[in-house]
Parts: structure tokens; sequence; C-alpha cells
């Protein structure tokens, strides 16, 4: 039973329950099995209920990513990718790199013109382009990733870990307001192609809040995978087709083929008293980078230095890499068990590509059309390189048998709040919905954005920032721009979950 005074309990199944204080989906329960947090309630209950039947952190996380597949089809897809790093008990820590290649691998010379132009997305303050269509798609590598994910670490069959999406799928899930809200804003790219944009609506409008669509061949293709133990053969030569040369994509069977993931030691850094173990690929070094800076220097007494010190910490990881902006069709889940293991995935889609795999629902990804991957310009990646990334699932060991599990949407935002939430939570000391919920700053070269809800000082932040920044652009409230960070503590036999709630953050306990 939810013990927190003033709040609200939405009952999802079973025993378990999203609790909302003020608004809030993050909750303290003493004695309890497990934790999730993620970014759509749907998704965190297909998590949660793997947990009650006796999986591991692992298990609750894969049957949590598949569902996300219907719950938040724009943000992640098994035409897409993603990344996992896993802490269980009295093992090491390991992290599962399931993201894209560039594709292009013995390309026939003769092959069509590529499919691929640049959208615009109007976003109200500013219009950004997007490039889409066949061949902005990467090899997919998420479905691969989590089957391989589950026959490590998880005790129990892909048969199980599929049946609350497949469910999900056959019935539809309602769409939450965020959801909505994604689905609004990329819709032009949804647009492309009737198969697409019939897949989530029943007309050519996109779809609205509390709107239910069922996905049948969704549902038959992760039975399908299930009984295969990894991507259906029949799925990999649907993306050949119709994301293949001759369709005027940009992949080859021989980067399918290729398209596997790894597994590898996560990047290991101290901020404060806690270990801090990440991808080894561009968002966790970025993050160490950020993340060190913040815990190197004395604690600021003035919030205006304080914000200052974060948009610094910000420019340096910008320094490291030249960045982008841009919108960051990504989620995250992290995870708890009842034995103290602890995983947390970061999956993405990109912005979609416009087109979707026929009869499966699934729209495959634009990796080869975000500027954040392709500083250099497009197709200047050598075929099978693999491509840079900012997600950054991260795990956190502390004092005694503490853990902390987080990461976040965001694109290039990623690593700047996923270390200003960890310095709040590790250093500061502060709660971690308290941590999760403060006001963010990012920082590129010449740039800064931040919030200002819940900010004191507001002349002396803008002062301060204005003498370090050619360009300040404040948001009033909190912002989808900021990412959304999903993280779970389990500390001292009580374990506590934090959903963002600028990215439709819940959390389940169990």
């Amino acid at each position: 039973m939810c013990q927190c005074a003033g709040a609200s309990l939405l009952q999802v199944g079973g025993v378990g329950a999203v609790c909302w204080t003020d608004g809030r989906p993050s909750i303290s329960i003493p004695d309890v099995r497990g934790v999730v947090a993620a970014g759509n309630p749907h998704t965190a209950e297909a998590a949660a209920a793997i947990l009650r039947d006796g999986g591991n952190a692992v298990d609750a996380l894969v049957a949590g990513a598949l569902a996300s597949f219907v719950a938040e089809p724009l943000l992640a897809s098994a035409g897409g990718a993603g990344m996992m790093t896993v802490a269980l008990p009295d093992e090491p820590a390991q992290v599962v790199d399931f993201f894209s290649a560039m594709p292009g691998l013995e390309r026939p010379a003769a092959a069509p013109p590529m499919d691929f132009a640049g959208i615009d997305i109007d976003f109200g303050a500013a219009t950004q382009t997007f490039h889409v269509g066949r061949a902005s798609a990467a090899p997919p590598l998420a479905l691969s990733g989590l089957a391989a994910a589950a026959e490590r670490f998880g005790p129990l069959p892909l048969t199980e870990l599929v049946a609350p999406a497949v469910a999900l799928a056959r019935r539809g899930a309602a769409l939450t307001d965020e959801a909505a809200e994604v689905f609004r804003l990329l819709w032009p790219i949804n647009l492309l192609d009737e198969e697409t944009w019939s897949a989530y609506s029943d007309t050519d409008r996109s779809p609205r809040p509390g709107s239910r669509k069922p996905m049948p061949g969704m549902a038959d293709l992760l039975e399908a995978f299930a009984a295969h133990g990894d991507a259906p053969p029949e799925f990999q030569a649907a993306v050949l087709e119709h994301f293949g040369p001759a369709a005027g994509g940009a992949i080859t069977r021989t980067d399918l083929e290729r398209a596997k993931p790894v597994f590898v030691e996560p990047r290991a850094l101290e901020v404060g008293d806690w270990k801090v173990l990440a991808s080894p690929r561009l968002g966790g070094k970025l993050l160490g980078v950020i993340a060190g800076t913040l815990a190197g220097a004395a604690v600021e007494r003035r919030e205006a230095d304080e914000v200052a010190r974060f948009a610094e910490a910000c420019r340096a990881g910008t320094r490291a890499k030249g960045d982008e902006r841009a919108l960051g069709s990504t989620t995250h889940l992290s995870v708890i068990d009842p034995w103290g293991g602890a995983a947390a995935t970061t999956l993405t889609n990109g912005e979609g590509c416009g087109y979707c795999i026929p009869g499966t629902q699934v729209q495959m990804n634009n990796f080869c059309g975000e500027e954040d991957l392709h500083p250099e310009g497009f197709f200047v990646h050598a075929p099978g390189t693999a491509l840079p990334s900012m997600i950054a699932p991260t795990i956190v060991r502390g004092p005694g048998d503490s853990v902390l599990a987080l990461g976040s949407g965001g694109a290039n935002r990623i690593r700047s709040v996923v270390s200003q939430v960890l310095y709040r939570a590790c250093v500061l000391g502060q709660p971690l919905d308290e941590a999760v919920r403060a006001p963010r700053v990012h920082a590129e070269e010449t740039s800064v954005w931040l919030e200002m809800e819940d900010r004191h000082d507001t002349p002396g932040i803008i002062e301060a920032l204005q003498a370090r920044f050619e360009h300040v652009y404040s948001f009033p409230t909190r912002a989808f721009f900021f990412g959304g960070v999903h993280a779970v503590l389990a500390r001292g036999g009580e374990v506590i979950g934090a959903g963002d709630p600028r990215r439709g953050g819940a959390v389940v306990h169990t």
C-alpha cells in the first residue's frame, strides 16, 4: 500500500502502484520487492509485472523495453537501437551495446539514387530540419540487443518477457499526453507514408491523448521474436527489401549480417563517494567530463554561481565534441530488483525515417539523418563504422549496498542532465525526486539554455550567464527539451523511484 501522505494512488495492475504526490510520479515505500522508473506508465507496468513473476532487473528491463515499442513508438522501436548497463549482485558490471553502425558495406555500384531528404518540423519558437527517408535508416539492433541481454543475464524465457508487450499491442496502449505531444510535433514525418500514419491513427491526423490503436502486426512480430530468440529472419528480410539499395535505402545484406550486439566493460569514474559505471561510448565519456568537473569543485553558495558552474561544466563536455541540437526522440528505463540487481537502458529511434516495415507497425530509425551523429556531414562515416551516441544508461554504486540506476532521453542534453542529477543526488545528497525535478542547464560553445521554474535569483543568474555566453535562452517551466531522467535508488533496505515529469515519468513499486 502507498504510504505517501496527501498522495493519490493509481493502481495499474497486481500489487504494484504508481503514486502521484502533487502531480509527481515519485515515492518511497519500505519493504517492497523492486522498483521501476520509465517514461510511460504502460512501459513501467510491463517491467513491474515481470518483477512480480520472479524476473530479475534485466528481465524486467527487457519486458519494459518491448512494451515501449507499443506505448512510446516514436521514441523507441524494434527498428531502432539502444544500450544497457547491468550490475547484478556478485557479478562484474557490463554494458550491452546494441547501437547501430553506418550502413553501406558492399553497396552495389549500380544501386538507384538514395531516398534521403530534409523535412521541416515547426516547434513554435523555431523550425528545425530533420533528414528522413529510406536511406536515413541504419541497421536496427534493438531486438537482437534485448535478446542477448535476456539470454546472458535473465532467468526467465523470452516467451514470458514478451507477454506484457504482446497483450498491450493486441489491445492498444492508451496514448498519454506526453506521447501525443511527440506525435503532434513529428507528425509531418509520419505523413510520408500511409502505412506509417495508419499504424498510429485511424485518420491522417496525429493521434490524440487517450486514443488507443491496436498493433496486431507488432504483436505477431514480438511472438516470432520470442520463438526465434532473436530478430526473426523474416524481419531481417523485410528490412533489406524495404530499406536496402534496391528500395532507395542504404542497408545491405552485409550490414545486417555484421550487425551484432556486444558486451563491454563500462567506463568507471568517481563522483563523491559513489562509483559511476557508464557506457564506454561517447555519451559515457562526456558524462565523465561534466560530472567530474562538477564533483571536483567546491559547492557554490550563491544560486547564480552554481548555475554558471553547471553551464561551464556542460560547455567543457561540448568542447570534447562538437554538437548540434536535436529533439532527442529517446526514452529510458531503470530497474532495481528484490536482490539488489540494477539495470538501466536507453532506447532510441532518432525521429523515425517516416517508413514502417510493412505489416509490423515498426517504423525504422533515421540515424543516418541525425545531424548530431554526423557533424562532418551525412554519409561521411565509413560503412561499418560504429555511429557515435550520446545515450548513457548509468549505474552508480555508493556507500554500503547503495545502488542508483538512471539515464535520460534528450539527444545531446543527455550527458548534461544525467551529470546534474548525479551531482545533486551523490555529491549534494539531495533526495532523488528533488535531484530529478531540479531546474536544469545545458550549454554549448556560445549558447546556454536553462529552466527558470523554481529559481530564486533570476536577475543574478541571467547576469552571470550573459557574462559567459553570447546567447542565453530561458524556459519559464520544466521543458521536454531537457530530457527525462528516470531513476531508481536502493539504500538502507528501501527502494525509491523518480520519474521525470518532463517526459511523462512513471514509477511502479512491486
